[in-house]
C-alpha cells in the first residue's frame, strides 16, 4: 500500500468517525423551546372506505377551525396482503402546519400467500390540532412509487 492510500484511509477513519464520540458535558436541550401538547396533533381517526375518488386525484382536505378532514384513494399491490394506512401525522408548530401521509403498505396480518393484482383502497382521516393551523400538507404513496398531493392554506 503506498503512503497516499494509507492516508486516504487514515482520514477516512477520522472523519467517518466524527461525532461518534460521546460529550459528557452536553447539556440537555432547553424544554422551553419544545413543543407543547397544546401544539400537536390532539386526537387522529383513520378508516378505510370504499374508494369514492379516483386514485390518481389527489386527497381532497377540508378545514374546520382546528379539525381536518382528508380523504382519497390509494392503489396498493396485491389485494390479499396489502393495505393502505396512515403512516404520518404530525403537526409543525414553527409553521403552523400538519402533515399527513397515506401510504401502501404491507398487511402485516396476511398471510405469505400473496395475489399478483393491484386493489385500491378509500380512506377518510380526521386529526384535530391544538394550536394553531394555517396550512395543511396531506400526501398519498401508491404502490409502485406514485404520489399526489395536495396543500391546504387556510385563511382566517
Amino acid at each position: 500500500m503506498n503512503r497516499r492510500s494509507l492516508l486516504g484511509l487514515a482520514a477516512g477513519a477520522v472523519v467517518g468517525s466524527a461525532g461518534c464520540v460521546e460529550n459528557d458535558d452536553a447539556t440537555e436541550p432547553d424544554s422551553s423551546s419544545a413543543s407543547t401538547s397544546a401544539e400537536s396533533v390532539d386526537s387522529v381517526e383513520f378508516e378505510l372506505v370504499d374508494p369514492e375518488r379516483d386514485a390518481e386525484a389527489a386527497p381532497e382536505v377540508a378545514v374546520d377551525e382546528n379539525t381536518v378532514t382528508a380523504s382519497g384513494t390509494v392503489r396498493y399491490a396485491s389485494s390479499t396482503c396489502g393495505t393502505v394506512e396512515l403512516a404520518h401525522a404530525g403537526y409543525e408548530a414553527s409553521q403552523d402546519r400538519l402533515d399527513l401521509l397515506v401510504v401502501a403498505a404491507d398487511d402485516p396480518e396476511a398471510g405469505s400467500e400473496c395475489t399478483e393484482d393491484i386493489d385500491a383502497a378509500g380512506y377518510r382521516l380526521e386529526a384535530t390540532v391544538g394550536g394553531r393551523l394555517r396550512r395543511v400538507a396531506a400526501t398519498e404513496h401508491h404502490a409502485f412509487g406514485n404520489a399526489y398531493s395536495t396543500t391546504t392554506d387556510v385563511t382566517e
